[in-house]
């Protein structure tokens, strides 16, 4: 049927090939599915149930294999809860039952939550089988997640911490116990899910596990190849014995502890020499002759050079705050020579640090990456800022950081403060990086993608191309998988850009409209003292002609000329015109801040008009993230396919067709979604990057404006400021020799006529009486009425006017001391714009 119907898709149109293929193909699929399922059904129900006291079984239901056992995943009497057994093979149980009783034992005594809990042990009848019941971890072992396609690179960052987590506090019971595991592996780490769906990684097969104290040391090798301590590699599997009896300590499971966290955090081994497994003398030249802080070395080619490294890939998921901290820790794990490799208390003091850390989301502007930065508890603001320069290459100095339209200082305002008393908004919010001393556009940082594998021309299909073409699927199910993951990451990236420069330009307009709102207020201000100036000036000069018109009354000459050298003192003073030219240069400079002001807003606006009409970045109607997700979902389709077909070793014709098929439609999906990933959301980032930059620059320049306006507008307080003090030094200056008028002239004006100091004082208040005091003018006025009928009362109306003029100069600084301060000013304008 297939072949005819083959047969007939030749005859139509070449447009329909493809479809008519994929029909076939999805129609043979579907059948085979059907069958192997069907298959695998009878198969279990075939296989004879098995059961102990407790536990019961079925034969079918297999979770994994070893050398010693095999899991089962079994019944618990009598609530029939679901656990797993470990059902020990017939030579352990009876030739070596050392093996399985030194693991039950060990078990026994272990009761932690990230060590796999012991049920009961029991005996097979009539087989008299090891039978070890335990919980159940459906989320299998961390080797086979590793081995899924979508983790082919890596756990993500959160699991991944997860892992680490639970893997030290594990270790660190044992440690406490007293014991060594000696077989530490993804393979012997189960993935346990609670009722909340948190992972919970628990450390099982103890069968190579013992007692060791501290100081105590193993002859006994045990373990992983590829996890092997260099030294116990050499003795294990090259039968090499450099040292004779030689020992090994605790340190071997560091060593097989580091390897599993680079694999966790990679999805593939650190050492790594051409041919695996069977290499293994090159294997050992790469353990053991590495250099210190080298974390991985591969063997791409047949006798090829050694591609060594101190960093995790660039494939690797974790953020480069997390990479800082890990990196190290590998690099200490994995140490050829034991002496300088970690203790386990090291690695527990590191991992804790880690875990007790906090993390800051903080976007950098300048490449168009979002970088997590992770600070201790007790880190303060310049910490946190060293270790943003150490992330970003942004000097402390020139970081200007954002939240919510606000610079981080002004939110935590204690710069003594701890990271861990900040706001909860600002520890899980996100927060926005700019250098603001640089208005360069950067290029985005481009994603590591691994290039597709192609599939060889094999014909016929034999066992070797089925093996190929499993490896090749898996392959590239995994780089599909990596690239949904940067899709995503590509379209939060877009939204974070617009997000940047919307939060700049709020920024500066909250600082416009701040500096708007105090320019009013500092006018008025300059008002104010612009009278106060001008009213010292015309009353001292009043008082000062009128006290060097009455200063020709003394009766002896010797106050007379005391009183002239007052006087002339008084007009040395009148004479400083440096308080109005003070006030002049204030006001100047108010004007400029005023037009300098109006063109930035104007700017300003005119710049988010721009921003708000430009239309770059992925659009909601191009469903990229559906795209890619549906893209690697078929490519994942077809590896499972190809990987049955690997397992049956032959295949019929029509499955020999669909595999073709498949081909086909594999090579289609991964261009679709190279298309989609570098064609479309790789270049609409690259281009609202480099849009976003631009407009950012221009803000960046509009926010170094501002800067420079509040530095006119420190000028002009600081004029203020300058001009309040110099007025009450010579408001003191003048109220001093008018005192001492007082005290050394008046006293000798009497008995001088009359008439003639009434003449003399007129003339002196005629020139001046428009911009004299008016009560004064009134007062003096009255007084020479009073003087015109009784002479008499000449000295106690001059003592009178003496106290008047004092009191009149004490009014004056009075005013000059309630002048508004520069502090207090900034200060009630700060709390009027945060209104």
């Amino acid at each position: 049927m297939y072949i005819v119907a083959f047969k007939y898709c030749v005859c139509i149109e070449k447009s329909l090939i493809t479809e008519t293929f994929i029909s076939l193909q999805e129609f043979v699929s579907s059948k085979y599915d059907h069958e192997e399922n069907s298959m695998s059904l009878s198969n279990k129900e075939n296989k004879n149930w098995k059961s102990t006291e407790t536990f019961s079984w079925n034969e079918g239901d297999v979770l994994g294999k070893g050398a010693t056992a095999v899991v089962y995943k079994a019944r618990r009497r009598p609530n029939g809860c679901v656990c797993a057994v470990k059902y020990f093979h017939e030579r352990v149980s009876h030739h070596f039952a050392s093996v399985a009783l030194r693991e039950i034992d060990l078990l026994k005594k272990l009761d932690h939550r990230n060590v796999i809990t012991i049920y009961a042990v029991e005996r097979d009848s009539p087989s008299g089988n090891y039978v070890m019941g335990m919980e159940l971890c459906e989320g299998g072992s961390l080797y086979s997640m590793l081995d899924q396609p979508k983790y082919s690179y890596g756990l993500p960052e959160e699991e991944f911490l997860v892992v680490l987590f639970d893997i030290a506090s594990g270790m660190q019971y044992l440690r406490q116990m007293g014991i060594i595991h000696r077989d530490l592996k993804p393979g012997n780490i189960m993935r346990f899910i609670d009722d909340t769906g948190q992972s919970i990684y628990k450390l099982t097969d103890f069968g190579a596990a013992r007692q060791l104290d501290d100081e105590e040391n193993f002859t006994s090798i045990y373990g992983t190849e590829e996890y092997l301590d260099p030294n116990m590699y050499e003795k294990a599997v090259l039968r090499r014995h450099s040292v004779p009896y030689q020992e090994f300590d605790a340190s071997v499971d560091i060593w097989s502890l580091g390897v599993t966290i680079y694999h966790v955090a990679t999805g593939h081994l650190p050492f790594q020499p051409y041919g695996g497994r069977s290499n293994s003398q090159t294997m050992f030249l790469i353990t053991s002759t590495k250099e210190s802080g080298v974390i991985s070395g591969i063997q791409r080619y047949q006798n090829g050079d050694i591609e060594w490294s101190k960093e995790l890939p660039g494939t690797c998921r974790l953020s480069l705050g997390l990479k800082c901290l890990v990196v190290p820790m590998l690099a200490n794990m994995l140490e050829s020579d034991k002496r300088r490799r970690w203790s386990f208390e090291q690695f527990f003091r590191e991992v804790f640090k880690i875990q007790d850390m906090l993390t800051i989301r903080l976007y950098d502007c300048s490449v168009g990456s979002n970088l997590k930065i992770y600070v201790e508890k007790c880190d303060r603001y310049a910490a946190v800022q060293e270790k943003i320069a150490m992330e970003s290459d942004i000097p402390s100095g020139q970081q200007l950081i954002l939240f919510q339209n606000r610079e981080l200082e002004e939110i935590v305002n204690d710069m003594t403060c701890e990271v861990q008393n900040y706001p909860t908004s600002v520890l899980h919010g996100q927060l926005y990086l700019y250098n603001k001393d640089r208005t360069d556009v950067k290029k985005i940082m481009i994603p590591d993608i691994p290039q597709y594998p192609v599939f060889p021309d094999m014909f016929p299909i034999e066992n070797k191309v089925l093996d190929k073409d499993s490896h090749i699927g898996h392959k590239c199910s995994a780089i599909s998988y990596l690239i949904e993951v940067q899709v995503k990451d590509l379209i939060v990236l877009q939204e974070l850009m617009q997000q940047a420069e919307r939060c700049l330009r709020e920024y500066i307009q909250r600082i416009t409209r701040r500096i708007n709102n105090c320019v009013p207020e500092m006018c008025k201000l300059l008002e104010e003292t612009k009278k106060r100036t001008e009213s010292f000036y015309q009353t001292f000069g009043v008082i000062h002609d009128i006290l060097y018109s009455v200063s020709s009354l003394a009766a002896e000459e010797r106050i007379c000329v005391i009183a002239k050298r007052h006087i002339e003192d008084i007009a040395f003073t009148l004479r400083d015109q440096s308080p109005r030219e003070t006030q002049q240069k204030a006001e100047n400079r108010t004007e400029e801040i005023k037009v300098y002001m109006s063109v930035l807003v104007d700017k300003v606006t005119e710049q988010e008009r721009e921003a708000i009409t430009s239309c770059v970045g992925c659009m909601t109607e191009d469903r990229c993230i559906q795209k890619s997700h549906h893209l690697s979902t078929k490519i994942y389709e077809i590896y499972k396919t190809f990987a049955d077909h690997r397992k049956k070793r032959y295949l019929s014709q029509e499955e020999e067709f669909a595999h073709r098929s498949d081909r086909i439609r594999i090579q289609k999906f991964i261009e679709q979604l190279e298309f989609v990933m570098n064609d479309h959301c790789m270049k609409n980032t690259a281009k609202m990057h480099q849009v976003t930059n631009k407009q950012i620059a221009m803000l960046i320049k509009h926010f170094i404006r501002t800067g420079k306006v509040d530095q006119n507008i420190k000028s002009v307080l600081d004029c203020q400021s300058k001009l309040s003090l110099r007025m009450e030094q010579m408001v003191k200056r003048c109220t001093d020799l008018l005192c001492r008028l007082k005290v050394e002239v008046i006293p000798s004006i009497t008995g001088q006529p009359v008439e003639a100091s009434l003449r003399t004082m007129q003339v002196a208040l005629q020139p001046r009486s428009s911009s004299f005091h008016p009560m004064t003018l009134t007062s003096l006025k009255s007084d020479f009425q009073i003087l015109q009928n009784d002479s008499i009362q000449i000295e106690s109306i001059m003592r009178y006017h003496a106290e008047e003029l004092e009191a009149q100069a004490n009014n004056l600084k009075e005013l000059s001391e309630n002048l508004p301060k520069p502090d207090s000013f900034e200060t009630g304008v700060q709390a009027s714009t945060d209104s």
